[in-house]
């Protein structure tokens, strides 16, 4: 539930990471329509951590410690489900005006929220709620800005009683918001000042029909996110215009991955440029350097060794089983003499068609 509620919010989640602060943000759906899954699905999370999970199906608030949900006992929960409640409600109001505005009477319909706050090293504290219908982002609210706005004109003079909640988010989720980050902070200080060291490699693939090279940087098993990557090509930065950037991803173990990915032609391959992936993280004191040149003729060589591999066990196998069936029919006829030599019969053992006795 966890996956389909990120993927939903992704359009927004971009905001989340800042990178030299802390931020509690609180990821909430509430959908409308037949769907298999809760109505109303609530996601904590501290910096990138998850933190709290809650859904009206089983209403009650869970925990993570660890990466293990756990029923919540760092605070009251019906203190959680009454903020809960709450806001959800707001939210209700504004997709049935959102529903209204846009005639949308029948399907599934989702409304979001991601809200929550930063709070920088200086003590600088931030602010933000963003509200989305349908994955549009529809009202924001910062703390810069002091207020509710619409990113819909053509409604924004009819929600008088949407605007009328400045003061609820100034005076109270402000404070609570940074108040509960910091309390988090102390208690996952280990978990989120943790650094861990990221591996490095280049992969490379070619078409076999094109002849073209995808060569990729990939790092991963790194953490905090923050990572900078450069591909080089003969020392030189490839330009970003050339490059397949993928999005810094989670592992699902605390750690986060990223890669880099750069298509070669057949004729540059020729030129046997070295193409070095760089990365400096705030775990290592240096960069890393990790390179790699085409070698032509290496993969069939590979290929044509495998394939030598491969015969070269098959002929062993067969020659293993005609020595073994050579002598097992050696022995039937030793023991054939003696019996004959005991019963006296005089006549000679035929040999089995189908043995090696002519290989």
């Amino acid at each position: 539930m966890i996956l389909i509620h990120a993927v939903a919010l992704i359009s927004l989640a971009r905001i989340v990471y800042t990178g030299g602060s802390h931020s509690l943000w609180c990821f909430i759906t509430l959908t409308s329509g037949p769907m298999p899954f809760p109505e109303v699905v609530v996601v904590e999370m501290v910096d990138d951590f998850p933190v709290g999970y809650y859904d009206n199906t089983e209403k009650k608030v869970y925990a993570w410690k660890n990466w293990e949900r756990e029923e919540d006992e760092l605070r009251p929960a019906d203190v959680s489900i009454n903020i809960i409640d709450h806001v959800t409600s707001i939210m209700l109001q504004r997709l049935q005006v959102l529903r209204k505005h846009y005639n949308h009477s029948e399907g599934v319909l989702t409304y979001q929220r991601l809200a929550g706050c930063e709070l920088d090293a200086d003590g600088t504290e931030r602010f933000k709620s963003i509200d989305a219908y349908n994955g549009e982002v529809a009202f924001e609210f910062s703390s810069d800005s002091g207020g509710w706005y619409s990113l819909i004109p053509e409604i924004e003079k009819n929600f008088t009683l949407i605007f009328s909640r400045n003061f609820m988010s100034r005076t109270f989720y402000q404070p609570w918001c940074t108040s509960r980050l910091a309390s988090h902070l102390q208690s996952l200080k280990n978990l989120l000042n943790r650094k861990v060291h990221p591996r490095v490699r280049v992969i490379h693939k070619q078409d076999r029909d094109t002849g073209w090279m995808e060569v990729t940087c990939l790092a991963t098993g790194f953490y905090p996110r923050h990572i900078n990557m450069t591909l080089q090509r003969n020392s030189q930065p490839v330009p970003d215009q050339e490059l397949t950037r993928g999005e810094t991803l989670p592992n699902g173990d605390g750690t986060y991955q990223l890669r880099r990915s750069l298509s070669v032609s057949a004729e540059e391959l020729r030129e046997r440029h070295l193409y070095t992936c760089t990365v400096t993280h705030s775990s290592v004191d240096n960069k890393l350097d990790v390179s790699w040149e085409f070698q032509p003729g290496h993969s069939n060589l590979a290929l044509y060794g495998i394939s030598f591999g491969v015969l070269t066990s098959i002929v062993l196998t067969i020659l293993g089983l005609c020595i073994w069936k050579k002598r097992d029919t050696r022995l039937k006829k030793s023991h054939q003499s003696h019996r004959d030599e005991s019963s006296g019969a005089s006549e000679p053992l035929q040999t089995e068609a189908g043995t090696c006795e002519d290989t």
